[in-house]
């Protein structure tokens, strides 16, 4: 099994003020597959061989660049965490985006989410659970056009891009 490798675009990884934000993509169909909430890419021959340097900055570069049509550059990546399912998380302080939202391919749509906001969120509800942070997190970025049926959302619930972004937000956002 592949393992899947995903960047959480987080302008300053330490700092939870309301000027900090983490950069996040949906998708304009099919909300609950693939990862709507995180950028993720697949590797390529062209990425090099996979215990090569730089490989997950390159795979991460790569497929941003060509999904976002060319809106976001990632100049580096940090591994943050590995989560359940192979799925290794990294982030990055070290991006360019033109702030241009007319995307293609797999990301329709993209928004700054403040950390300052998520950060008050987990203080005035400690105890929330990863649905009712989807919640939350889907209301952040609400988008008139994307509107996910009930079993879409019951499936994201369940999907294993939430985990990733819920236990990045829970320990970075406090």
């Amino acid at each position: 099994m592949p393992i899947k490798k995903y960047v959480i675009l987080d302008s300053n990884p330490k700092a939870v003020g309301n000027n900090d934000f983490i950069l996040l993509g949906l998708k304009a169909a099919g909300f609950a597959r693939g990862c709507p909430m995180l950028f993720g890419g697949t590797a390529d021959a062209k990425d090099g061989p996979v215990d090569g340097k730089n490989f997950a900055l390159n795979v991460i570069k790569r497929e941003t660049w060509e999904e976002t049509l060319k809106n976001i550059e990632v100049n580096q990546v940090v591994r943050y965490q590995a989560y359940p399912n192979d799925i290794s998380v990294y982030t990055s302080n070290d991006f360019i985006f033109t702030g241009q939202v007319t995307l293609g391919g797999e990301f329709a749509w993209i928004r700054k989410v403040s950390k300052g906001k998520l950060k008050a969120y987990f203080q005035n509800k400690p105890s929330a659970t990863k649905d009712m942070f989807a919640q939350e997190l889907f209301s952040m970025t609400a988008d008139p056009n994307i509107d996910p049926t009930e079993g879409e959302f019951e499936a994201y619930l369940g999907s294993d891009s939430l985990s990733a972004i819920y236990s990045y937000c829970k320990a970075t956002c406090k």
